[in-house]
C-alpha cells in the first residue's frame, strides 16, 4: 500500500525533505487561495504548483501530486504546461490531480464561477481531456468544448514520462464521468455546506464504496480504459476506546449522525490502532492501492509517522 501523508505547506523544502526521509511514497499539495468554512477564519494556502516545484528540486524518490487542483481556478493548458515542467524537474515523478472545486466563498472572493454541479463535472472532464492531449502530444492540442478551448501546434521538449491523471470524486455522476478520462480516481467523502455527510449512500462503508468503484470501472471499461483507485482518509487515532468516542462526538454532531455510524465509515477514521489496520485491510480488499492520509491532530500525525511502514506493508 502506498501512503501519502499531510499536505506540504509554506515550508515546502523542509516538508518535502522530511516526508521523503520518513519513508512516505509521495508528497501532495492542496489547491486554494485560502481555505476555511465560515464562521471559521480563512487560512492562507501556498501556491500548489510552485510548492511542488520546490519539493521536486530537493527530493529524489517521492511522487509529486495535487489533491486536487481545482478545474475552476486556472486554464487546463497552463496546468498541463506546469505539470510537464514539474515532470522534467523531477525526472518523471509528476502526477496531475484534478478536482471540480468546491469552496463557494473562495470563488466569490476571486470573481470565479463555481457553477452548477453539472457545470463542475463537465469542466473537470474537459480539463482532463486537454491535459491528456498535451501530455501525450508534447504540448500539441486541438480541443473545443463547452467550457474550454485549446489549440496549439507548438511542441514541448519531451518529458521523462507521461504524467498520469487523478480525479477526486464521490458521487455517481462524477465517478462515471471521471472514469472516462482519468488513470486514477481518488475516493472522497461527501461534504454538504462544509460538513461531512454520512447519510444513506453517502456513508463510505464497504458496500457503498464497492458500488461506487464498480460504477467507475464499468464506465472506464466502456471507454477502453483501465482504472486505479486511491482514497483520502481523514484520520484521528486514539489508543483507548473512551478517548476514541470522545473524539467522535463533535464529528457525529457536525454530520448529524449517531456515534455508531462511524463504526462503519471507512474514509473518516476516528479509530483505535487495531481498528485502523482492520479498515485498511478492507480498503485494500476493494482494490484501493494508495492512501492520502490527513491526520487531524499532532497525536495522529505522530502515530502515522511511527507506523508508516506497517501501513505500507498491508
Amino acid at each position: 500500500m502506498k501512503v501519502l501523508g499531510k499536505a506540504i505547506g509554506f515550508d515546502a523544502i523542509g516538508d518535502a525533505r522530511r516526508a521523503e526521509a520518513a519513508g512516505y511514497d509521495g508528497v501532495r499539495v492542496i489547491d486554494h487561495f485560502f481555505s476555511g468554512i465560515p464562521p471559521e477564519a480563512p487560512v492562507a494556502v501556498p501556491h500548489a504548483l510552485t510548492t511542488l516545484a520546490a519539493a521536486a528540486a530537493v527530493t529524489d524518490r517521492v511522487l509529486l501530486t495535487q489533491t486536487m487542483l481545482a478545474a475552476t481556478m486556472r486554464h487546463p493548458a497552463e496546468v498541463a504546461q506546469a505539470v510537464a515542467g514539474l515532470d522534467r524537474i523531477s525526472g518523471g515523478r509528476a502526477e496531475l490531480g484534478l478536482g471540480t472545486g468546491w469552496l463557494p466563498l473562495e470563488h466569490e472572493s476571486m470573481g470565479l464561477a463555481l457553477g452548477t454541479p453539472s457545470d463542475r463535472v463537465e469542466r473537470v472532464v474537459e480539463a482532463a481531456a486537454i491535459c491528456r492531449q498535451m501530455f501525450e502530444q508534447q504540448g500539441q492540442v486541438d480541443f473545443k468544448g463547452r467550457h474550454y478551448r485549446a489549440h496549439s501546434q507548438a511542441r514541448w521538449p519531451e518529458t521523462p514520462h507521461i504524467p498520469e491523471i487523478l480525479i477526486g470524486a464521490h458521487g455517481p455522476r462524477l465517478l462515471r464521468a471521471a472514469a472516462t478520462v482519468a488513470d486514477r480516481i481518488d475516493l472522497l467523502e461527501a461534504m454538504r455546506a462544509g460538513r461531512p455527510c454520512f447519510d444513506g449512500p453517502d456513508l463510505n462503508d464497504e458496500a457503498n464504496l464497492r458500488h461506487r468503484m464498480e460504477l467507475a470501472r464499468e464506465a472506464a471499461a466502456a471507454h477502453g480504459r483501465e482504472l486505479r483507485f486511491s482514497a483520502t482518509l481523514n484520520l484521528i487515532v486514539r489508543d483507548a476506546v473512551a478517548d476514541r468516542d470522545e473524539a467522535r462526538r463533535p464529528i457525529a454532531a457536525a454530520a448529524g449522525c449517531a456515534l455508531s455510524t462511524l463504526d462503519r465509515e471507512l474514509l473518516r477514521l476516528v479509530v483505535t490502532p487495531e481498528e485502523l489496520f482492520e479498515r485498511v485491510e478492507v480498503l485494500a480488499s476493494l482494490g484501493i492501492d494508495r492512501f492520502h492520509i490527513r491526520p487531524a491532530d499532532v497525536e495522529s500525525q505522530h502515530w502515522l509517522d511511527e507506523h508508516l511502514t506497517a501501513l505500507q506493508a498491508r
